[in-house]
């Protein structure tokens, strides 16, 4: 290993370890700033530690600004101990700000991060020179022990030199995740060996009873070697069972054993949330504590980063929408200190439950509709047949938002969306509860690992799907299941409820012509908040699976949340229940005829608030043999796609009254039009941006910085059906 190796090598060590110093640091200084007076000591020393120990890894990889950070935050709070004084609100803010500059030294070094992290440990100094002063100004403070300690996780352990900790019941060897990775890929990938181990049982099996009925029908020469061939048949097939049996023994042991490897602490998500708090509730002017339950809850990594990514959205909204102001919770006769709590609990050996509780005004479900009604394209009558669980299940969709103005935390209605959106993409449930004045909660119900898949493999219109154990509820026959007609609606009875029916077949667009209507099976379902029943032809097997997603090129397609291989070598379509939810939440359970194909040009609706670019785009497609119309924003177009049919939308992201995002949304709302094709050119061209525009239901998305002509004709004329001239 060469010198500029192994310094890659150490940079990469460094890293990882100084963000888990740093999240304990964040930890420490929110629960020192609210800890009594009895407790501040002992949380003193534990931070210090941890710079120390920070400070002397800064000094390894010669990140000396970063070193000098940490050593003025060794002043600040030595002072603090030393002195006795409580620092201030203001002086917390410096430390926290000096925790978020050494956190971008390490994620991020260069130049301008450690000039950052000079200037800060510069005003650190200041404030631990002044500490003294104002320990001898300052009068007693009355000493206050709230009545929970805070939850700051254990003592951090000195680190070997080559890595390994001593936790007291064992070694922990820090390992690169690549390894990890590449051992669970090859557990994971002996799950579809198995399937076709157990398909070409059943093959020779098959074979052996072929040649058996040959035999039987055949003249008498050659019997003898029909009969050994049937007896080797037979035997082989037992032996190749038998192997089965191994392997799949063996692929449980091993991928178990990956599994644990790869399972770490909840607290590695949990333990940012309280300075996020902390900062979140500072700026708005509020009182907020936070309180962790179960840090020591070990999550498989990939699903704990969903974990991570959903609590950031959580506490945000909970922060910003449900906690009052301290005069308003005065007001109503609450603590003027808010509440937040988190609960990470382990359900059983598969699930993991996530809560979060806030003791805040709750969630207005009639603002919330309303804000669906005018952002997702439903009609009152739909809302007001909606029960009180399939309103708060609106609050999830995306462009909903109760905030009247978009401020740089919230108001767009994009935070809660993209928690169900994760949760469901790993198989998980959401469920979300409210009580008006005193708070809400949502409870995300997660696998374990997200590996493997429980699922149910049905076949619909001659094709196989795989439906998620974890979402259903029962099984049943047509006969039984008792279909009927309410309304112009197709129901299903399930004991004491009626439910929305959902034909699969029709769903996917492959109803055959002349199928039997009221033959097949009943899957009764819960997802989104409501129960509802999905109609297949029949249920092929039940079994392990191993899903995967589609890939980059296609982040979103409806109806499906990836595909499994199944035994045979074919692949199944993995269903998204959520999708299939939100489609009976919008208004009739079956799905409506596919219309027919228009005669003549395609019509499209462009929708684009620059006149420029509205009469560019209308002159390009017009040019390709559609018939255009224009819209000036997204609320000018839900009214001519309520007057009037068309083919494809292309709109704008950015315009005023109602944008891009929120247009699509619509349109994805409507029964009436959630198949319509819809393209997004916009001037947005981030990641970020695209996967926002993908997330709510575009077909494609076009930057107008590398706009192309031709690519944009041809993904209308795709969408749209339009045969190439």
């Amino acid at each position: 290993m060469t010198d500029e190796q192994f310094q890659q090598k150490l940079r990469g060590i460094f890293t990882e370890e100084a963000r888990e110093h740093l999240a304990q640091i964040d930890v420490g200084l929110v629960a020192l700033e609210q800890a009594g007076e009895a407790q501040r000591g002992a949380l003193l020393e534990r931070v210090l530690k941890v710079l120390h120990t920070l400070k002397g890894a800064a000094r390894t990889v010669d990140e000396l600004e970063l070193e000098r950070l940490c050593h003025a935050l060794e002043g600040v709070l030595a002072a603090v101990r030393d002195t006795g004084v409580h620092a201030t609100a203001e002086q917390f803010d410096l430390l926290h700000k000096a925790a978020a500059g050494a956190r971008q030294v390490v994620d991020s070094p260069g130049p301008r991060s450690r000039k950052v992290a000079g200037m800060l440990a510069a005003q650190a100094d200041a404030v631990a020179r002044a500490l003294p002063a104002q320990a001898d100004a300052a009068p007693a403070a009355p000493d206050f022990t709230p009545d929970v300690a805070p939850d700051v996780g254990p003592d951090p352990e000195p680190a070997d030199s080559d890595g390994v900790t001593g936790d007291g019941g064992g070694e922990r060897i820090r390992v690169d995740r690549r390894c990890i990775d590449s051992i669970r890929a090859h557990a994971e990938a002996l799950l579809p060996v198995e399937l076709k181990l157990r398909h070409h049982v059943d093959e020779l099996r098959a074979l052996a009873g072929v040649i058996a009925a040959r035999r039987r029908e055949g003249p008498a020469e050659g019997a003898d070697d029909g009969a050994r061939i049937e007896l080797a048949c037979t035997r082989l097939a037992a032996s190749l069972e038998h192997t089965g049996k191994e392997l799949h023994g063996v692929r449980g042991r091993l991928f178990d054993a990956a599994l644990e490897t790869a399972l770490v602490p909840s607290a590695a998500a949990l333990n940012e949330l309280p300075a996020l708090v902390r900062n979140l509730a500072r700026g708005h002017g509020k009182e907020v504590r936070l309180d962790m339950r179960g840090v020591d809850v070990d999550i498989d990594r990939r699903v704990l980063g969903i974990v991570r990514e959903a609590l950031i959205h959580l506490v945000t909204n909970a922060v910003d929408h449900g906690i009052e102001t301290p005069a308003q919770r005065s007001a109503a006769g609450k603590d003027p200190v808010g509440r937040i709590a988190i609960a990470v609990t382990q359900r059983d050996a598969r699930m993991v439950s996530v809560r979060v509780d806030d003791d805040g005004a709750g969630i207005d479900t009639e603002a919330v509709a309303r804000a669906a009604a005018g952002h997702a394209g439903l009609t009152d009558a739909d809302v007001a047949q909606m029960s009180e669980q399939q309103r708060l299940q609106l609050a999830l969709r995306a462009g909903v938002s109760t905030r009247a103005e978009v401020t740089p935390v919230s108001g767009r209605g994009m935070g809660l969306s993209i928690v169900a959106d994760k949760v469901e993409a790993s198989g998980g449930q959401i469920v979300v509860a409210t009580t008006p004045g005193a708070g809400s909660s949502f409870e995300l119900l997660l696998p374990v690992g997200v590996a493997s898949l429980r699922a149910l493999v049905v076949e619909v219109a001659g094709a196989r799907y795989a439906v998620p154990l974890a979402g259903l509820e029962a099984v049943r026959s047509e006969t039984q299941a008792d279909i009927r007609t309410v309304e112009g609606r197709e129901t299903v009875l399930a004991g004491a409820r009626v439910l929305p029916l959902v034909r699969l077949a029709a769903l996917f667009g492959t109803a055959q012509p002349g199928q039997e209507q009221g033959s097949g099976v009943v899957i009764v379902a819960q997802a989104a908040g409501q129960a509802f029943g999905m109609l297949v032809d029949a249920i092929v097997a039940e079994q392990d699976l191993l899903p995967k997603s589609f890939g980059p090129l296609l982040r979103r397609v409806r109806w499906f949340s990836g595909a499994a291989q199944l035994g045979d070598g074919t692949l199944a379509p993995v269903l998204a229940l959520e999708d299939v939810a939100a489609r009976g939440l919008a208004g009739g359970a079956a799905a409506p005829e596919a219309p027919a194909p228009a005669a003549g040009p395609r019509r499209v609706l462009v929708v684009e608030d620059s006149v420029t670019s509205r009469l560019l785009l209308k002159h390009i497609l017009e040019g390709a043999g559609c018939s255009v119309d224009t819209a000036v924003d997204g609320l000018d177009a839900l009214s001519r796609l309520r007057a009037g049919r068309y083919d494809a939308v292309v709109s704008d992201v950015e315009m005023p009254n109602m944008d891009g995002l929120a247009l699509t949304a619509g349109i994805r709302a409507n029964p009436a039009t959630a198949e319509l094709p819809v393209i997004l050119v916009t001037s947005l061209q981030t990641p970020e941006q695209r996967e926002a525009g993908l997330r709510a239901g575009a077909d494609a998305y076009f930057t107008k910085g590398s706009f192309d002509q031709d690519r944009l004709l041809a993904t209308v004329r795709r969408v749209a059906g339009m045969e190439a001239p």
